[in-house]
């Protein structure tokens, strides 16, 4: 049996052997880098990969870590935040860029101008879906708001949508918090149904696209102090309501979210509703709510307390 085993073991680990696997694995890698930059040759520069899981071996790192890391280092974003992270991101490689999630390319789109590009000008090859298995509370300028729709409204009767015209103010708010907390920050993705050029770069049939609506409505370019909270950003100098178009908070294009006019009338209800009953505020001692949020699909608030108190 020891003679077998060492028989066996001489003839596995011979040189010839050992130098003809080595051989094999040097031309498979060849011929792997060879196909990868037959495929991905001019896609959109990102960072490089990790072997297996791509780009998103962030994520194996716990949160903790993480954590302590953004804070000894000061990082503008924060590490659980994606959708500021690839705005970060857009910054070191530019509004287009390429990320992989394992094998799977995604390229990200940023900003206004390249979001709009992409979903309205080229509507014919971004719109494919790959197969993939309210409001937060702000204090400022709540007594504007609540002083409008008293004096529209009163305290008599409930809002309607019949009020909505009346209350620009109230709506400008509304889109001010939207703008500053995107619902969906990261849209839902979209796939190229083939490959085309865009923008200068090579785009294979099946990547995954990510516009990025966080960085949209964060753009410095088409906003004025972006990070600052102002309703008054859309209202003209009559204090009438302004329709901008960089103003997309569900999506852009032929895959808008379907449900845009319903939400934007339940929205519209539940706020003015909120606000004609009851006062909100911060706790005595109690800082404001991260705007980060908790990231999902949603971008869902993170736990705060609020005194309510009803009018």
């Amino acid at each position: 049996m020891d003679a077998s085993l060492s028989l066996l073991w001489q003839y596995v680990f011979s040189p010839a052997n050992i130098v003809g696997l080595t051989a094999f694995v040097l031309v498979f890698c060849v011929l792997q880098q060879y196909a990868w930059h037959q495929t991905y040759g001019n896609i959109p520069p990102g960072p490089k990969p990790w072997p297996i899981v791509g780009n998103f071996g962030v994520f194996l790192v716990p949160s903790f870590i993480l954590r302590r890391l953004a804070k000894n280092r000061k990082m503008i974003s924060n590490p659980l935040s994606p959708q500021a992270g690839l705005m970060e991101m857009s910054k070191l490689y530019g509004n287009i860029f390429s990320i992989f999630v394992g094998p799977q390319l995604m390229v990200v789109l940023t900003g206004y101008d390249t979001v709009r590009d992409a979903m309205v000008n080229h509507p014919e090859v971004f719109s494919d879906r790959p197969h993939i298995p309210l409001v937060t509370i702000i204090t400022k300028r709540k007594e504007k708001v609540q002083q409008e729709i008293d004096a529209v409204v009163g305290s008599e009767r409930v809002p309607s949508l019949t009020d909505k015209g009346n209350l620009p103010y109230t709506e400008a708010t509304i889109m001010e918090v939207q703008r500053m907390t995107v619902v969906v920050p990261l849209s839902i993705p979209h796939m190229a149904s083939e490959t085309t050029e865009f923008r200068g770069y090579t785009i294979p049939k099946g990547t995954v696209i990510i516009p990025n609506l966080w960085s949209v409505h964060r753009d410095p370019t088409v906003w004025e102090n972006p990070d600052d909270f102002n309703p008054g950003r859309f209202l003209d100098e009559q204090g009438k309501l302004l329709r901008k178009d960089c103003f997309i908070p569900f999506g852009i294009g032929r895959r808008v979210c379907m449900g845009e006019q319903l939400a934007k009338m339940e929205l519209f209800l539940m706020f003015t509703s909120l606000m004609q009953a009851f006062t909100f505020r911060l706790p005595e001692g109690k800082s404001a709510p991260s705007m980060h949020g908790r990231f999902g699909l949603t971008l869902a608030p993170c736990p705060f307390t609020v005194c309510v108190k009803a009018r």
